[in-house]
Formats: C-alpha cells, structure tokens, sequence
C-alpha cells in the first residue's frame, strides 16, 4: 500500500502485523474433546465371555498388576488376546519368562473348564517357576451354586 507524506512523493507504508485469532480454534478443539469423550466406550474386562466358578466366601485381591489368563470350556488359553493351548503357551511364558513371572498370574477359568485342564495350566506355570498364581471367582451372597 501507498500513501503519500506531505511532500507529493508516494511513500510505501509497511504492512500491518497479522493477527491470528486463537481464539475461535481453541473452541473447536474443546469441542471436539467433549464429543470424543462422550461417544468413546471404555471396556473394564477383556471381551472373552468366561462363567467364573462361584464361591460363598467374598476374596479381596491385591492391588498388583497381575497376569491374566482366560481358561476356556473347551480348554483353549487365552492370553494378551491370542488363542493358546498348553503346547504353544509354555514357548510363550519361557520367552517373557522375566516379566511374567515377576507379576501375580490370575486364572479365570470357565466353571464349565474341566479338572484336569486346571492342573495342567497349573503344573504348567510351577514348572515354569510361577510364585503368586490365583483363580479367579465369583461371590454369590448364599444359595445354592446353579
């Protein structure tokens, strides 16, 4: 842009700063973290479907981080949300040997799971040097177990 100063010679008048509104953007991103947060589902237990074992005695656990495996009916494993059986789980375990077995190790066993698939994970993961294993339950306040 020109302007001219009082001497009739056209003078260049510098350019005036430009100003971003921050403002309007700032908006839109609140917005934008509000609408996120209301339409996001959290999930609190992995999406495997297990009938836990029912109990009548209450168990408080620890607050730990622990190790879980699902322990299904029909006898597959599944941990980190990959499928196992005993064969392919003890390769796995002997490969996070150090990180898994410094963590409690939680079994959720189906109710339905048979006996002998119970002890054999469990012979497993003593065999593999597991010192704090537990199993999990479910509390049913009295009644007969269906």
């Amino acid at each position: 842009m020109w302007r001219h100063n009082g001497e009739g010679r056209a003078v260049r008048r510098g350019r005036e700063p430009l100003r971003l509104a921050i403002t309007p953007l700032i908006d839109i991103v609140f917005l934008l973290l509000i609408f996120f947060m209301l339409t996001s589902r959290f999930v609190a237990q992995e999406g495997i479907k297990v009938d836990l074992p029912v109990t009548e005695k209450a168990h408080v656990r620890g607050a730990a981080e622990e190790t879980v495996l699902l322990l299904r009916a029909d006898g597959t494993i599944y941990f980190q949300r990959r499928v196992f059986t005993l064969e392919t789980l003890a390769p796995e375990f002997s490969r996070q040997r150090e990180i898994l077995l410094e963590r409690p190790i939680e079994i959720r066993a189906d109710r339905a799971a048979s006996v002998q698939s119970m002890v054999s994970l469990l012979e497993l993961l003593r065999g593999l040097g597991a010192k704090r294993v537990t199993v999990s339950t479910v509390h049913q306040a009295s009644g007969p177990v269906p």
